[in-house]
């Protein structure tokens, strides 16, 4: 990873912790931040909003599903639709490089390659409270989820242009992980006053 300077976003994960997420992540298993103390004293925990400390309100939270959540659910889209292309028996090269294009030569970028900075965004707005100093450990690890899904993409297109079918599907699939993952993670963000959650990749 080199320090994570060839990754989309540096703080990571890994980055802060050297340690790697699972590669599909069990949301149910992955721990929250449950801090008793911020800098104006202690912590207070209710059902409704859970710790107090950690807390993104709805305020935060809907101005940035309006913003960034069909773009996210698009690119999913079309991430799917790359991998049913790829398990087709005659695979459709060209619109299959379409679906992971970078948009170089003022070109606009897929879908699937447009909706990674905005999954970080998206992720930053809502998993980070103004209440706690600190860097939320669902924030981080959704960061780590997205250098994946950018990795898992570029080397795509590598294996598209190739036309390597077997090193094709299986970074789809490593990718089609990763963007589960992190869907699962910023899902728990999405009550239904914010909005609909997110359609995992199947």
């Amino acid at each position: 990873r080199k320090k994570n300077k060839e990754a989309l976003i540096r703080e990571d994960y890994w980055y802060y912790s050297g340690k790697k997420p699972p590669r599909r992540l069990n949301i149910d298993a992955m721990p929250a931040n449950d801090p008793t103390w911020n800098t104006w004293g202690e912590c207070t925990k209710s059902e409704t909003t859970g710790n107090s400390c950690v807390y993104v309100s709805l305020k935060q939270r809907i101005p940035a599903y309006g913003k960034y959540a069909f773009s996210i659910q698009l690119g999913a889209d079309e991430f799917t639709k790359l991998g049913k292309i790829l398990h087709d028996t005659n695979p459709n090269w060209n619109e299959a490089s379409k679906l992971v294009d970078p948009g170089l030569e003022q070109r606009m970028p897929a879908p699937a390659v447009d909706a990674l900075l905005k999954m970080a965004l998206f992720a930053t707005q809502t998993l980070t409270s103004p209440n706690y100093s600190g860097v939320a450990r669902e924030l981080l690890v959704s960061r780590y989820y997205v250098n994946e899904c950018a990795f898992a993409t570029k080397e795509l297109a590598r294996a598209i242009e190739e036309r390597d079918v077997a090193a094709a599907l299986g970074l789809w699939e490593f990718g089609r992980d990763s963007w589960n993952s992190y869907l699962a993670i910023v899902n728990r963000s999405i009550s239904p006053k914010v909005g609909d959650k997110f359609e995992m990749i199947i």
